[in-house]
């Protein structure tokens, strides 16, 4: 009896020990074929990561000076996604341009794509500022054409309006570990 105890209890770690890791959000950056973009994969989304050789004329985000950026490396983004998940749920209390729980941006942020645009803020704060955009569309969705086909690693910088949940967009300041921002699209 003493044994099958202690070997149950060692199956038990063992199970936690598994769970918990299986939970863990890996990433793995990788070049693309546009040379100011990187690509972001992980078990749970993908995204592109905007170099700061990326045109700046390109990049419209509404209250930063897109003349200081940096590029952020796979460090920064798993720290942006720790910060992301920590702080979200709060952040999205209202919950403004989501009608029901099944379009909650907190409850669903495995369903994004993400682009990522590093800045340095007036203050001298490292911040990388996230749009997110619905990659969870149904077959009867992308029947009616409601897809979104920008969702692709060297895509550019794209700005939508309208859309509710579907797009939105938040800063991550990464020198004080704070979401900063948070704006969900308005419905047409």
């Amino acid at each position: 009896k003493f044994c099958i105890f202690y070997y149950m209890k060692f199956l038990t770690v063992i199970s936690i020990l598994f769970i918990l890791e299986s939970c863990k959000t890996t990433i793995n950056t990788f070049n693309t074929t546009d040379n100011n973009k990187i690509g972001v994969k992980s078990n749970k989304f993908r995204g592109t990561i905007f170099k700061n050789s990326y045109s700046k004329d390109k990049l419209f985000i509404n209250g930063i000076d897109s003349i200081n950026r940096f590029t952020p490396t796979k460090e920064d983004i798993q720290l942006a996604e720790i910060i992301l998940k920590q702080q979200i749920e709060k952040q999205n209390n209202p919950r403004i341009n989501q009608f029901d729980k099944r379009h909650y941006v907190d409850k669903n942020l495995n369903k994004y794509f993400r682009q990522y645009v590093g800045f340095i803020n007036a203050n001298g704060d490292s911040v990388i500022h996230i749009n997110f955009y619905w990659d969870r569309f149904t077959l009867m969705e992308r029947m009616k054409r409601y897809e979104d086909r920008r969702l692709d690693f060297t895509s550019d910088f794209t700005i939508v309006l309208d859309g509710g949940s579907y797009y939105w967009n938040v800063n991550v300041n990464l020198t004080k570990d704070t979401l900063e921002r948070l704006e969900i699209n308005g419905e047409a």
